[in-house]
């Protein structure tokens, strides 16, 4: 798995955001949607999203 992947900014900032508020649901929720987008506009691969849930979750 490569690690070293540029995470887009606006997904960047919402994890952020999230981590900075203690972890809500919706903002995983949020996050999770980015995710989704970022995937089928080819931004992240499959792995590199199960990294980013494992790594933040």
């Amino acid at each position: 798995m490569n690690r070293d992947f540029n995470i887009p900014f606006y997904i960047f900032e919402e994890i952020i955001e999230y981590i900075e508020k203690g972890k809500p649901v919706t903002k995983w929720n949020n996050i999770m949607t980015l995710l989704q987008l970022a995937k089928l506009n080819n931004r992240l691969t499959e792995s590199q999203i199960k990294y980013i849930i494992d790594t933040y979750k």
